[in-house]
């Protein structure tokens, strides 16, 4: 199978609006800037204490708080966010009422401005970043958040480093819901042109590599699908059809909670390189 890169997207603001860069550079972590930001919020079920330990432990105030990344399936509305880097690791940030260039946060002595968030069980270090936005933030999404920078790359990432879809996948669900689908409700890195392919010819990649411009991937299987594909991007809103009804019909495995829903496949990298809109996309046997 040959065929080509259609379209690129990611998040510098995990859980905001898609943008769509003609380049990436692809490392063994995915994408250099995606998800580079995230939401956290202390966590509602813990009471604090000496006692109460484990992974999202806050690294002030002795260790009282426990907190978390803020999960997209529970944030729709930061899909209304749109969000670019800035050069030094900032962020701009534009909200549907507001827009801001936050600096990267600096480390205090007493590293105050750390902590380590529990992200589905993962410890993923990040640096608060405190300003006028946690409250647009906050207010937006309807509940406590404050923007933070992650501090390990990657740590953030729900399941693989990347994730490809295919344009006969999404020609097949045109056909299912009887309108057009935007690929960037899958939120994958990579939209692969597959040509006059079947749908979901994804599926038969399992296992094997594929070179994308300057890259290696491995892909490793299919992509569990929650609540967020049937939101709006840009909007967040509830969307008219229902994709999860229209994958049900044949697209539920068995997986490891339980049963899933799986579209799209993701893949390690295993040649870190640069990837661009047009560069070829090869299968290897």
């Amino acid at each position: 199978m040959e065929g080509r890169v259609a379209r690129l997207g990611l998040t510098p603001l995990k859980g905001a609006a898609h943008v769509r860069p003609a380049r990436v550079d692809v490392a063994a972590h995915g994408a250099v800037g995606d998800r580079g930001w995230c939401c956290v919020e202390r966590d509602p079920s813990d009471r604090g204490g000496a006692d109460s330990g484990g992974a999202g432990r806050g690294a002030g105030e002795g260790g009282a708080e426990r907190w978390l990344v803020a999960r997209t399936v529970r944030t729709p509305a930061l899909l209304r966010v749109r969000a670019a880097p800035l050069p030094g690791a900032g962020l701009r940030l534009r909200l549907p009422d507001g827009a801001w260039d936050v600096p990267a946060p600096r480390a205090t002595a007493d590293g105050g401005t750390t902590l380590v968030a529990d992200y589905w069980g993962r410890p993923a270090p990040v640096a608060l970043a405190p300003g006028p936005w946690d409250a647009a933030l906050s207010d937006l999404v309807g509940r406590p958040v404050a923007l933070a920078q992650v501090l390990r790359p990657g740590a953030v990432v729900y399941a693989d480093p990347v994730v490809l879809l295919t344009t006969s996948t999404l020609r097949e669900l045109a056909r299912r819901t009887g309108a057009a689908v935007d690929d960037e409700r899958f939120r994958s890195l990579v939209l692969v042109d597959t040509r006059g392919a079947e749908p979901f010819v994804e599926d038969a990649w399992h296992g094997r590599a594929l070179d994308l411009g300057g890259a290696r991937l491995e892909v490793t299987g299919g992509v569990a699908r929650c609540a967020v594909v049937q939101r709006t991007p840009g909007t967040g809103e509830r969307a008219a059809d229902d994709l999860l009804g229209a994958l049900a019909l044949d697209r539920v495995v068995e997986g490891p909670a339980g049963r899933e829903v799986v579209l799209g496949v993701g893949a390690r990298v295993l040649r870190p390189g640069p990837v661009a809109v047009g560069d070829p996309v090869v299968l290897r046997t």
